[in-house]
């Protein structure tokens, strides 16, 4: 969603009709077909409210574009940014509309609409409570579960985006919104307040915990003020690991000149990292290192294209990137060994970004 603000800047995204499904046109999906698959969460054109999911069923091999209109029979609203599952249930997180879906993972039906943010970003949970990261709020959005209300507001830094917990501690990346920010806001859960601040590289857009709890922070930089990289004011990227017991810095690591890094995430063991790597700080090629010997220097891409979304499955280890051709037409998702031979490719809806595996 950050990408598509500055994207903004740079081109005139047409206006693109959506024709919601009536009633008349709903599917019932069979029975635990959402069982044993991969959710894709498709942003859509800004403004032009037709983001979508996708679901590939992987013991069928099949995939089902847009289910979650299809099974309730209006559209899922105007740029989706992320999605958590929690107890079967998925939180879809739809920025644009400032809204969270919630569903029910049995047939892809809307339970419960969450609203009264500004720019939802991402949500995660714990003891019965939802967090979720507000954008333009610059905040913390605290939710019951219960009765999916907003119970509490916490505040953060400059663009709050991903989150981990830890030892009942909410760790949240601030991106720096339409500007810069160089933290991550440690929050007290059971207090909910702010319990310190640490300083990283600039613009931190995502975070993670390993194998060994640590946590690491992937800052993208700065790209200047045009957002193409290049630029002689151009701040490169980093890769922070923080001690998740005292919040002290354990390693940094810079990155190349013009490299701009994001969507860190990690393997299923927690042993390995992955992102991705580019100059303008929205795509960029698959790359990796380990948790044992970390290294950002001079690294030669697992998979050698540009992507927008990146996703690993914490089972099978196979690497998901989610292709955009264009925020006006359908994007596809490749899909590769760890090796980074290419297994297929699916055609999904318009800006896949964001992959939720079950």
């Amino acid at each position: 969603m950050k990408i598509n603000f500055k994207l903004l800047l740079l081109i005139t995204i047409p206006v693109i009709t959506f024709s919601s499904c009536s009633k008349d046109n709903k599917k019932d999906f069979q029975v635990n077909y959402f069982t044993n698959g991969v959710y894709i969460v498709n942003e859509g054109s800004f403004g032009a409210g037709n983001s979508s999911l996708s679901y590939l069923n992987l013991q069928a091999g099949t995939m089902s574009n847009d289910v979650f209109a299809i099974s309730n029979g209006f559209p899922l609203g105007d740029v989706a940014q992320s999605m958590t599952i929690l107890n079967n249930k998925g939180y879809i997180v739809v920025n644009n509309s400032q809204k969270i879906e919630v569903v029910d993972l049995n047939n892809m039906l809307s339970i419960a609409t969450i609203t009264g943010f500004q720019s939802p970003r991402y949500f995660i949970s714990s003891n019965n409570k939802g967090y979720v990261s507000d954008w333009f709020d610059n905040n913390i959005k605290v939710i019951d579960l219960a009765t999916n209300t907003i119970t509490n507001t916490i505040p953060t830094g400059n663009g709050p985006e991903q989150m981990v917990i830890t030892s009942n501690k909410l760790f949240v990346v601030n991106v720096g919104g339409f500007g810069t920010d160089n933290t991550v806001t440690v929050i007290d859960l059971a207090a909910e307040t702010v319990l310190t601040t640490v300083t990283v590289g600039v613009n931190p857009n995502s975070i993670c915990t390993d194998a060994n709890g640590k946590i690491w922070v992937l800052c993208s930089g700065s790209t200047g003020p045009d957002f193409t990289g290049g630029t002689a004011d151009d701040i490169a990227g980093s890769l922070w690991k923080v001690n998740s017991s005292n919040q002290t810095i354990e390693t940094s690591l810079p990155m190349g000149l013009f490299e701009h890094p994001v969507k860190l995430t990690k393997n299923g063991a927690g042993t390995d990292l992955y992102f991705l790597n580019g100059s303008d700080a929205y795509t960029g090629k698959v790359c990796k290192t380990s948790i044992s010997n970390p290294s950002v220097s001079g690294l030669v891409p697992v998979v050698d294209r540009l992507f927008y979304g990146l996703g690993v499955h914490p089972v099978y280890g196979t690497i998901y990137g989610g292709f955009v051709p264009g925020f006006t037409q359908n994007g596809h998702i490749f899909r590769y060994e760890l090796s980074g031979n290419l297994i297929d490719s699916m055609e999904v809806g318009i800006a896949p970004n964001f992959f939720v595996f079950k």
